[in-house]
């Protein structure tokens, strides 16, 4: 309705007001989610990061998890106890860091769209392995070779298939290294073979 001198009402004022303001909203929501869209494009595409920089950042987060391991906890075999969070946390939590890697390697190879994608996905934790391996890392080298032997993986044969022969050859390798056969005496003897300063070794916490 209009007042007398030809100017609209309040009413009608308030409701343009709303709904520019509806569609303005309207159409920061959409921008926002084609952002959120496209930035989570690129953050989540595993084949973006190389494996080097994957193996950096999983020893960076692994170190300090190690680290905090007590004697006692190791001596006590805590983990295997009821009472485990309290009596060897910091074993918990270094197995919870080789779950997440583990889990995480599955999840991404999984999650590729087509074939060929989960191939170099697959070949992308095969490399990645390998250079946690040049670094020492032998808890995320078991890690991510566990999960690729998994059975969620370890049966795609058209994905393995797939693989380069370089690749299926470093990927046989660690599996030969990280082989559990009498006690681990593969993994032992590499160790002690590269007369190692420093290492963040596998805790067998079956």
């Amino acid at each position: 309705m209009d007042v007398p001198n030809g100017q609209p009402s309040v009413s009608t004022l308030t409701t343009t007001a709303s709904e520019r303001s509806s569609s303005s909203e309207s159409l920061s929501e959409k921008g926002s989610a084609e952002l959120k869209k496209s930035f989570d494009a690129v953050v989540f595409d595993v084949l973006k990061v190389t494996p080097e920089e994957y193996a950096g950042q999983i020893t960076l987060m692994d170190a300090p998890v190690f680290r905090a391991i007590q004697p006692e906890e190791l001596s006590s075999c805590g983990w295997n106890k009821k009472e485990k969070h309290s009596s060897a946390p910091n074993v918990v939590a270094f197995t919870r860091r080789f779950n997440q890697v583990s889990f995480w390697v599955v999840r991404e190879i999984l999650h590729a769209q087509t074939l060929k994608i989960r191939a170099e996905v697959l070949s992308h934790y095969i490399r990645t392995a390998k250079k946690l391996c040049d670094m020492n890392n032998l808890h995320a080298v078991m890690a991510v070779v566990s999960g690729l032997q998994s059975a969620p993986i370890f049966r795609l044969t058209k994905t393995w298939a797939l693989l380069s022969r370089k690749d299926k050859a470093t990927f046989e390798r660690l599996e030969y290294l990280m082989s559990k056969e009498d006690n681990y005496k593969r993994l032992r003897d590499y160790i002690s073979s590269q007369s190692m300063t420093s290492c963040i070794p596998y805790l067998d916490t079956d």
